[in-house]
């Protein structure tokens, strides 16, 4: 697994860099002005408190007949899932968990949830990485669960398992009411409501440092959800048959648990996206439409009539997409689609758009109130660094863009087109489609001497960076997601 860097919030002053865990505050020592022009400042609140329940110990040879403990753990975490009161933490030895046979729904649903002041938390056992793989609809199935953390799980979808042309054809069949084929469908973790209670919303999630990868739909797919953490997962080869256009990280149709517009309610940091793809269209508009790094969808909720579920109220939260590396995607590295009132800073976009039907790094469709400051984008042959249409009130700039051919907006008056000059780059020439992806190879950290060194601004500079390193408000600020190769 990658580095936690442990931080659960964030505070910033004008003068210097100050963490105080638990607390909110304003970014770069300049407010982060919410949509309508307030200058309320921002920052957000979603951590993990009061712990301090049963521990139970999940192990491929326990039983679920058993106690749960260390020396007499059970047998599957849906066991645990089913035991939990708020405070517990449930931790996952070393081992492979399975779904019985296709037609499951999930690995283990989650609809045991903790209180504001007493989370729920699973999570691996310490210094060991257990594996989930599934072939059925959910890897993990998070239903109307509320205050929750899932962290440091490898979940595989078994993907390199499906026979494309068979996941063509079905695809070419679907009419969107057959979900017994579940190997052509699985998400590695959703967030959705339950059949029984469809307005039941969850809230107050925390999604953290999980490896998922081979996944038919999604790596990580919210619904109808609010207070969301998604951070420090590396997520790959996900989206690629469902007919839904699913993506690596994608946060639809959120809900409102409250209507608070003083905090970020949706953060999505830190996280390794990458060759996530769609190679089947998706049914209702007959196209390969997502395969994003990340993706925003519908928060205003317009898709209602189109799928169902009742969720009306457009989503009122502001969002904070920082810190982020996406490459060689065939989807944009983030698209927002149908959705307002989002932050997209320092993150590290490379030749995303792989697909011949994408044009753009970051895509703007309908979205209203966004803002763009200090990212690193380095785009494909051919493509753009952001584009969109029926977009309003967008601010863009200080940005490093290289290899753009033209735009939808202005970049602004200080945006750079230098090359991006980081350490390794991923090549050009690396197929989407591609079994392996050199990471230990990779450094996406600016060389010191690189344009990218002092093109951003401090007006929207995040003080951590993708390895935790800390940004120094008072000196230059780098663009993208990490501080430049010999930074303390």
């Amino acid at each position: 697994m990658r580095r936690s860097n442990g931080w659960k919030s964030w505070c910033v002053s004008s003068l210097a860099c100050l963490f105080l865990v638990g607390c909110t505050a304003a970014i770069g020592g300049q407010a982060w002005a919410q949509a309508g022009g307030d200058g309320q400042e921002l920052g957000y609140d979603i951590a993990e408190t009061g712990l301090t329940g049963r521990t139970w110990v999940v192990s491929p040879r326990g039983s679920d007949s058993a106690d749960g403990t260390e020396a007499d753990p059970l047998k599957t975490i849906q066991a645990a899932a089913d035991r939990v009161n708020p405070g517990d933490t449930v931790l996952i030895r070393q081992g492979t968990y399975k779904n019985n046979d296709e037609s499951d729904f999930a690995v283990a649903v989650l609809q045991r949830g903790g209180t504001a002041e007493n989370w729920v938390r699973f999570a691996n056992y310490p210094g060991e990485t257990p594996v989930i793989e599934f072939n059925s609809l959910r890897g993990i199935m998070i239903q109307a669960a509320d205050y929750l953390v899932v962290e440091g799980l490898e979940i595989d979808g078994r993907s390199d398992e499906v026979n494309p042309r068979e996941a063509v054809a079905y695809a070419e069949a679907y009419d969107g009411t057959d979900f017994s084929q579940g190997r052509f469908f699985g998400v590695g973790i959703r967030v959705g409501t339950r059949d029984d209670k469809p307005g039941d919303f969850s809230h107050h999630l925390i999604l953290r440092n999980n490896k998922i990868h081979h996944c038919s739909g999604g790596g990580i797919a919210t619904a109808r959800a609010d207070y969301l953490l998604i951070e420090n997962n590396e997520i790959f080869r996900c989206g690629l048959y469902s007919p839904w256009g699913e993506s690596g990280i994608s946060v639809w149709q959120s809900a409102n648990h409250d209507h608070r517009r003083d905090v970020y309610r949706t953060v999505i940091k830190d996280n390794l996206c990458y060759q996530n793809d769609n190679f089947v269209k998706f049914w209702i508009l007959d196209s390969f439409s997502d395969g994003n790094g990340i993706i925003l969808d519908a928060l205003q909720n317009t898709q209602s009539e189109l799928i169902g579920g009742g969720q009306v109220d457009p989503y009122s939260g502001r969002i904070l997409i920082v810190n982020n590396v996406c490459f060689l995607n065939g989807g944009r590295g983030v698209n927002v689609y149908e959705s307002d009132n989002a932050d997209i800073v320092h993150n590290t976009l490379l030749y995303n758009g792989q697909r011949d039907n994408i044009k753009n790094e970051i895509e703007l469709g309908r979205a209203h109130h966004i803002r763009v400051f200090n990212n690193l984008i380095a785009v494909a042959p051919g493509k753009r660094a952001v584009g969109g249409y029926q977009s309003e009130d967008i601010a863009i700039d200080y940005n490093l863009i290289h290899g753009t051919k033209g735009t939808d907006f202005s970049t602004g008056d200080h945006s750079l087109a230098e090359p991006p000059g980081l350490r390794r780059m991923p090549p050009e020439t690396i197929s989407r489609r591609a079994k392996v992806v050199p990471l230990d190879r990779l450094d996406f950290r600016p060389d010191p001497r690189s344009a990218a060194v002092g093109a951003g601004t401090p007006e929207h500079v995040f003080p951590i960076d993708h390895a935790g390193k800390p940004r120094d408000p008072a000196g230059p600020v780098t663009v993208g997601a990490h501080v430049p190769a010999g930074s303390p």
